[in-house]
């Protein structure tokens, strides 16, 4: 008897011959997929391109120009504390479509409790050429004298006062400045589903508890700072929750 394995996606067919010749029905596999999309607010506002429409906690008005990022070790969780990797890095760009999207398949059928994933690289893949040369990837490298890898966000804008405006960049980077996030919802993946899920980053996160940051206090570009990333750091506990 002679057996036939042929992969179509998104469905596995076993097809195999009974003793007069003839095929049996096709076995089809189901292949669930994870749909992930990520979306970006300033409180209840829309993020919006170089626009001065926002306020933080310590009053500062200001824009947001760049926003880019990484997320590592995105998974699933489930109620015995065991994850199902869902992919083991993304660079993303908060004004990139493309890059705040991800769909992945093969997920295991069950019954999961949440997602977990860390703002920033992982310690094993935060080494200074460890990712493709890509040009995102080049322009996140942390500088090697400051103690190399890549760097965990860039977010770039400008803020003003009554007088003046001035440039800020909020630029974290090595192993300290990791951040893990657990976000909880429950999440039935059934047999052949294509479940959506989607996060919110609230940029005002960023700014507020446990610290009211003020640019003209704290520091408008931050960049080895180690007093103020770790505060930006701690606010970041928070700035992702999931619909």
């Amino acid at each position: 008897m002679k057996y036939l394995l042929v992969l179509i996606s998104p469905f596995l067919f076993f097809v195999s011959c009974t003793k007069d010749g003839h095929e049996k029905p096709p076995v089809i596999i189901p292949d669930q997929s994870v749909d992930l999309n990520i979306t970006y607010t300033v409180d209840n506002a829309a993020l919006v391109l170089n626009s001065f429409n926002y306020q933080n906690q310590a009053g500062n008005t200001y824009s947001l120009s760049s926003l880019v990022y990484y997320l590592s070790k995105i998974s699933l969780m489930k109620a015995d504390s065991s994850l199902v990797l869902l992919k083991e890095y993304q660079y993303i760009d908060a004004f990139t479509t493309a890059t705040n999207k991800l769909s992945i398949k093969g997920i295991p059928v069950g019954n999961y409790i949440g997602i977990k994933f860390n703002i920033g690289l992982d310690p094993l893949q935060n080494k200074s050429f460890q990712l493709p040369a890509t040009t995102e990837n080049i322009n996140m490298q942390w500088p090697d004298m400051m103690g190399g890898g890549y760097h965990v966000m860039k977010m770039e804008g400008s803020y003003k006062d009554l007088s003046a405006t001035y440039g800020y960049a909020m630029h974290l980077g090595t192993d300290s400045c990791l951040i893990p996030i657990k976000l909880l919802k429950p999440i039935n993946i059934t047999s052949g589903s294509n479940t959506p899920l989607t996060m919110e980053m609230n940029i005002n996160e960023w700014y507020r508890n446990p610290y009211k940051y003020d640019f003209n206090v704290d520091g408008n570009y931050i960049m080895g700072n180690m007093m103020a990333m770790k505060k930006i750091v701690l606010n970041g506990n928070d700035v992702f929750s999931i619909k």
